[in-house]
């Protein structure tokens, strides 16, 4: 056996090892009634007593799940960089690389989508207990504006995908190693491990194997073959590295995360060189030491903390009871309404004399016993509306408890309630989220921490970037290698917090107008963009007027010059006599 199909086999078993450990705490199994009950697949199989029982489902489960997604997205956050250094000289060139750095953190922000991995991480969070951010250097990308090899880029992985060296240990940055499972092609892999060095005869080794797991019934494209890949994370000399294998072979030796500074150059540029053939741009390229990768690229949160465990809880774990009770009920009277309808008959022998009731409207049935009652509904029992007030009742308390209350979800808002009332009722609303809103903010400070490492171990060079700051576009050039010894602290800016800060900013706008604080322009430029789109053909509108904005405000304050103005714009638009013209008019 190589060295090679040795350290695969450590790596496959630590990896059945943490597997174990999910299965100890029933991991498995949970997060897939989670997502099943989720997605509305909230019955078990029927059975032969079963077949004709309603099965409807009231999907609270989801409901709950979207409503306090909204509220934990609710409020916009930015990465801030700050200086760690307090020397007055170095003190200016740190305050710059900050400014540099939550400048090109906004710029990565809009373009890996951050926003839409937020949504997926927090649905995880909710179904699952546990969301984790993976973010890594994508050869595919092309970054900014200029046509560069690779870019950052992060995806969120499942937490059955994941298993730690502790996982009692809660910080992942303090684990001995990280291992991801992913399904790969067997053709793919076998060419990136002949990349690498992999021998023909160990390249044999490279097969496709069976995805044992299948997580969430995941089914696998037929005539494709696909392999587990395991890429462990785990630090020499302090510093990343990663590996990648399968279960008998190595596809990748022992890599640092840290780059080769010299493999990172622009693909083309604007003659149609590539940098080594281009002297200038090789000229320009600075001899330093390369940045080191300390810092896994790998960020674990959780909606809810469980006990001495990395691995969190979900929301709709908890909710699986009631919703299940919740569904009886409704089958339970849905099906006395169907028995209602349809009632069972009693017959007696040769009532019919071989003749079938179809059930048909209208139908006529003779009835041929000698008492004439040899046919004759079974009256069902009368129902009682306990089940539907039960399943109401636990509604009710269910919303209270998890704080899916209905003005949390907006449902009980009044239509001339003012902006800050609103603001308020929402605010006090979100109180049961808050502990878990403020970790996931948390959590963006540690992945601003992973990507500063990012920034300066592969942005070494310098790159153009477009910044949009109120409807304003600037385009600015970032290196990160300029700032690889000054050390930054991370922290996260949290923006307007409801749904319904719009509404309070119009009400405070109108209440201004009103009282004559700004002018109508005003009113215009300060309006919310989201609630105007059409402020720019407006503004546009308001400049070709003919007055300056202070006469129109001077003539609508003053009755008999605004009624004289009036009077000619009106005979101004009434077509004149034969023979006067508009001027003989005035």
């Amino acid at each position: 056996m190589s060295s090679r199909e040795e350290i695969a086999k450590k790596i496959w078993g630590d990896w059945q090892n943490g597997l174990e450990y999910q299965n100890k705490l029933h991991l498995k199994e949970t997060c897939e009634q989670c997502v099943d009950f989720y997605e509305g697949r909230q019955w078990p199989v029927a059975t032969e007593r079963t077949k004709n029982m309603p099965r409807p489902v009231i999907n609270i489960v989801k409901f709950i799940i979207n409503g306090k997604k909204a509220n934990i997205l609710s409020s916009k956050i930015s990465m801030i960089y700050k200086p760690l250094i307090y020397n007055a000289e170095e003190g200016e060139v740190a305050t710059q690389g900050a400014t540099s750095f939550t400048n090109f953190a906004k710029h990565i922000n809009k373009e890996i989508k951050q926003e839409d991995l937020d949504n997926q991480a927090i649905a995880d969070g909710l179904k699952k207990g546990t969301y984790i951010y993976h973010y890594f250097w994508d050869t595919e990308k092309k970054t900014g504006m200029a046509k560069f090899d690779g870019g950052l880029n992060g995806q969120i992985i499942d937490c059955l995908s994941v298993v730690f060296a502790n996982p009692k240990q809660k910080d992942e940055q303090k684990q001995k190693w990280i291992i991801i499972q992913s399904r790969e092609n067997v053709d793919t892999l076998k060419k990136i491990a002949e990349k690498n060095g992999v021998s023909k005869t160990e390249l044999e080794l490279i097969v496709p194997d069976d995805d044992v797991e299948k997580n969430y019934d995941g089914e696998e494209q037929d005539g494709e073959e696909y392999a587990t890949v395991l890429t462990r994370y785990f630090r020499k000399n302090g510093e990343v590295y990663y590996t990648k294998s399968t279960q008998n072979m190595i596809v990748q030796d022992e890599t640092p995360l840290t780059p080769d500074a010299k493999k990172i150059k622009l693909n083309i540029n604007e003659e149609g060189k590539t940098n080594e053939d281009d002297e200038d741009i090789g000229q320009d390229r600075p001899e330093i030491d390369p940045f080191k990768i300390r810092l896994y690229p790998v960020i674990v949160s959780s909606y809810d903390e469980r006990e001495k465990s990395i691995y969190g809880i979900g929301e709709a774990e908890q909710l699986i009871a009631v919703q299940k009770s919740i569904n009886f009920n409704y089958a339970m009277m849905q099906m006395a309404s169907q028995n209602m309808g349809f009632p069972k008959v009693l017959l007696r022998p040769r009532a019919l004399q071989g003749k079938q009731l179809t059930n048909a409207p209208g139908e006529v049935i003779t009835d041929y016993s000698p008492g004439f009652d040899g046919i004759r509904y079974l009256n069902p029992p009368s129902f009682s509306s306990t089940p539907l007030s039960i399943a109401d009742k636990l509604l009710e308390v269910t919303r209270v408890v998890t704080g899916a209350t209905e003005v949390a979800n907006g449902e009980a808002l009044g239509a001339n309630m003012s902006g800050s009332a609103i603001v308020a009722l929402q605010t006090q609303a979100k109180v049961p989220i808050e502990d878990m809103q403020k970790r996931f903010w948390r959590t963006h400070e540690k992945i601003a921490r992973v990507w500063e490492q990012f920034f300066k171990a592969y942005y070494r060079f310098d790159v153009p970037y477009v910044l949009e700051d109120d409807n304003n576009k600037e385009t600015n050039i970032f290196n990160g290698s300029q700032y690889q010894d000054v050390d930054f602290e991370t922290t996260i800016d949290v923006g307007a917090g409801s749904a319904y800060s719009e509404s309070l900013s119009i009400n405070l706008l109108e209440s201004a107008l009103q009282r004559g604080d700004i002018t109508f322009d005003d009113y215009i430029e300060l309006y919310p963009d989201t609630a105007m789109p059409f402020k720019a053909q407006l503004k546009e509108i308001r400049k070709k007027q003919l007055l300056p904005p202070e006469i129109s405000q001077k003539i609508a304050q003053n009755p008999q010059i605004l009624e004289y103005v009036m009077a000619i714009i009106q005979q101004a638009d009434t077509p004149a006599p034969v023979g006067q013209t508009q001027q003989n008019m005035i």
